[in-house]
């Protein structure tokens, strides 16, 4: 029997054969072609027609049954046609194909979306899928260079998302809108695991912990704003640390709400302040120029401003809690403090005349200096007062100089925020006597970033900051915000005096190395920014500490916050506010280099630093770290905070009781609590005693020795039984104080 064979070529028709050596012959011819086509267009010169006359002499041979090397290749795979491919792929990317060949846009397509589809999967897989909203084009750029794919919000390249997939793969290359439309219509349906977002938009992706810029706290500690500012401050004196941890803050006082004792706080500080006020002003100026034969105000002025000032220096160096509840005046102190007001008022604005001698006004200058000196040492703040009792008034949650105004009045003060309700004001005392650069007054900004970990929280500060001036100098006789707030978005709508030094910048910025020159000309300590510095990291801890207990500590959580501070004439740091949304816009040559230095750090920090501990963080600098792990555990591992370990009733200790202990816990058990029972019997016992007492009284004739010897065997036995059962609770706490009473 003999084998059937298939010969080579089959087509499943045992009649028809073809030739594969003429298919192959005939692809070629038409690749030439088009290779012939696409030469023209890119300007490449024509292959050889040798090339031509060899493929089809070697295809011959080996339609022949010859062998030689292109056969070979063919037969390994490595077909020439691969480097034509290449040519063919940078040439379609350069010059579209012409309506002539339909199908090789399609090609191209198709290539085009498996392509742009295998980068989609590769970014799922590793994480590396982000969404930013808002013109943060920084942070864009420094994703997408480390092989991130955005996700476009609905208001980025509107009109391009609203095209089709195939319109956009027709225009779409390499970097430009089409090709991000693209991708971000393929990656859609995919969770973002970057998330740059306002503060008021909903947190979206939460089942995938992205990293996203915020870190949510309650309204009552987020030192974003005025109202959360002032309960940090409130709180930060349970975490202050000297060199470490501790807050300079102005005094504050929350009038937006209806809390009468703060209101009266209030009134009692600003009386306060007045009779400080009143002592500077004599302090400062000469005897001569402060009497008069003619004078109006009396010098029983000046001694209730020093009875006041006693009386804060007492309540300073003896604190309690009882010092903090404000009592209501008596009239008569009600009629003391309104004169007092008034003659004062009349010295600081008027300047009225004491009624008295040069020789008694320089007593009152010397006692004026010394509790002056004295209540300052207790209370640092009090150095950045003045003589104008000056309050500053901030909406609650408002930001960018909104709202803001200066009042020294203290019924202007409880009126405007009286009829401004709704805004929450916050009244904190005015800064003064601030450290002032060529007569002009300057705020700085520093930047602090916020990153949380499964474990820990850490404090990051940037290592550099600018200064931002006011257009006006600096005068205490006009409340004008031109002059007294420096917020860039305030300025702005100013120009420069044509007065002012000019010395000054004229965008009205210095950079921290124009700072630095400046405090050396001035002949500043070496030190002294290196004071200052750690100012800003002590307030910034002290913050971010005091607001922890309120704050949710969400994986891949961190915000970058935006830091104003003012200097006193010390060089000393006075945390002003914090910004949840600084601006980083280039508005100035200054913030065009250091807004996008800060932003490109705060990736390397929030990105780069997790997958390699080893990885270059900028600028930004490691202030404090910490550590909130809790194992709920069977095994009860201790609790670590701040890198410590603290054992937390790990094995209470078998103590030994004492003597007295053991007599008091005798007393205690012996004496049982009455039951329905045990009054039932008692009410038996009564009705027993009743019965007897009635027979008694029948047996009147009866000899007295019998009736009284009945009667003591009658009562004692019901005392007793009484006494027993109905032992109240006071009676017990008095017998364990009898007992455990110290002899």
């Amino acid at each position: 029997m003999t084998q059937s064979t298939t010969p080579t070529g089959f087509t499943g028709n045992r009649n028809r054969y073809y030739n594969p050596v003429s298919k192959i012959q005939s692809l070629i011819h038409n690749l030439d072609a088009e290779l012939v086509q696409l030469c023209k267009q890119c300007s490449v010169p024509k292959p050889l027609s040798s090339h031509n006359n060899n493929y089809a002499s070697t295809f011959g041979s080996l339609g022949g049954g010859g062998s030689s090397s292109l056969g070979s290749s063919m037969a390994a795979g490595h077909f020439r046609p691969e480097v034509i491919g290449n040519l063919l792929a940078r040439t379609r990317a350069a010059n579209p194909i012409p309506s002539s060949s339909p199908m090789a846009p399609e090609a191209q397509k198709r290539q085009m979306r498996n392509v742009y589809r295998t980068r989609v999967i590769d970014a799922y897989r590793n994480r590396r899928i982000f969404t930013v909203y808002g013109n943060y084009h920084t942070v864009r750029r420094a994703l997408m260079r480390r092989g991130w794919l955005e996700k476009l919000p609905a208001s980025r390249h509107a009109k391009l998302q609203s095209m089709s997939e195939d319109a956009l793969l027709e225009h779409a290359r390499r970097g430009n809108d089409y090709e991000a439309v693209v991708l971000s219509k393929m990656i859609n349906h995919f969770p973002a695991f970057f998330i740059w977002q306002g503060k008021g938009q909903r947190d979206l992706c939460a089942e995938v912990r992205p990293f996203r810029n915020r870190v949510r706290r309650s309204q009552f500690l987020d030192f974003s704003t005025k109202v959360g500012l002032v309960g940090c401050a409130e709180q930060e004196r349970w975490y202050r640390e000297d060199g470490v941890c501790g807050m300079s803050y102005p005094r504050f006082y929350r009038l937006g709400g209806t809390n009468l004792e703060e209101r009266m706080a209030f009134i009692e500080d600003y009386q306060q302040t007045q009779a400080r006020s009143l002592l500077l002003y004599v302090r400062e100026h000469q005897p001569a120029e402060m009497v008069s034969e003619h004078g109006t105000v009396h010098t029983t002025t000046l001694d209730f401003a020093l009875d006041k000032v006693k009386k804060m220096v007492r309540h300073a160096e003896h604190y309690s809690l009882d010092d903090a509840r404000i009592k209501p005046p008596t009239p008569a102190e009600i009629v003391e403090n309104q004169t007092f007001m008034v003659q004062s008022t009349d010295v600081l604005k008027s300047g009225a005349k004491f009624k008295g001698s040069e020789k008694v006004m320089a007593e009152y200058a010397r006692l004026a200096g010394l509790y002056l000196d004295q209540v300052e040492s207790l209370r640092p703040d009090y150095r950045w007062d003045g003589s104008r009792n000056l309050w500053i008034l901030k909406p609650g949650y408002q930001s960018r100089g909104i709202g803001i105004v200066i009042r020294s009045s203290l019924d202007d003060i409880l009126q405007w925020t009286s009829n401004n309700q709704n805004k929450k004001y916050i009244v904190q005392k005015y800064i003064e006597r601030p450290l002032l650069i060529y007569r002009t007054k300057f705020d700085i900004r520093q930047y602090m970033l916020l990153t949380i970990t499964d474990t820990k929280v850490s404090i990051w500060t940037y290592r550099d900051c600018y200064l931002r001036f006011s257009s006006q100098e600096f005068t205490m006789d006009d409340l004008r915000e031109s002059i007294h707030l420096t917020n860039n978005s305030v300025q702005k709508r100013y120009k420069n005096k044509s007065n002012r030094d000019p010395r000054l910048p004229k965008n009205n910025m210095w950079s921290l190395d124009q700072f630095k020159d400046y405090l050396r000309h001035m002949g500043a300590s070496e030190g002294a920014w290196s004071k200052t510095y750690n100012g800003f990291k002590q307030n910034l801890v002290a913050v971010v500490m005091a607001s922890l207990d309120e704050t949710e500590l969400l994986q891949n959580a961190f915000e970058l916050y935006g830091c104003d501070f003012m200097l006193d004439e010390h060089y000393n740091p006075i945390l002003i506010e914090i910004n949840s949304t600084p601006d980083l816009s280039p508005s100035t040559e200054i913030t065009a280099r250091i807004c996008p230095m800060v932003l490109k750090d705060c990736i390397r920090v929030v990105v780069d630093l997790p997958k390699n501990p080893t990885a270059g963080t900028g600028l930004f600098e490691l202030a404090f770290e910490v550590n909130y792990s809790i194992d709920k555990g069977a095994d009860g591992k201790p609790l670590e905070l701040n890198g410590k370990q603290m054992t937390l009733f790990e094995n209470m200790p078998k103590m030994r009781s004492s003597p007295r202990t053991r007599l008091l816990r005798k007393i205690l058990n012996n004496v049982k609590p009455s039951t329905s029972r045990k009054v039932e019997k008692v009410k038996e016992a009564q009705a027993k005693h009743e019965k007897a007492a009635v027979k008694i009284s029948k047996k009147k004739r009866m000899a007295a020795s019998s009736g009284s010897l009945s009667e003591a065997s009658a009562q004692p036995s019901t005392q007793i039984l009484v006494t027993k059962t109905t032992l109240n609770q006071t009676t017990r706490e008095n017998l364990a104080l009898q007992y455990t009473a110290p002899k």
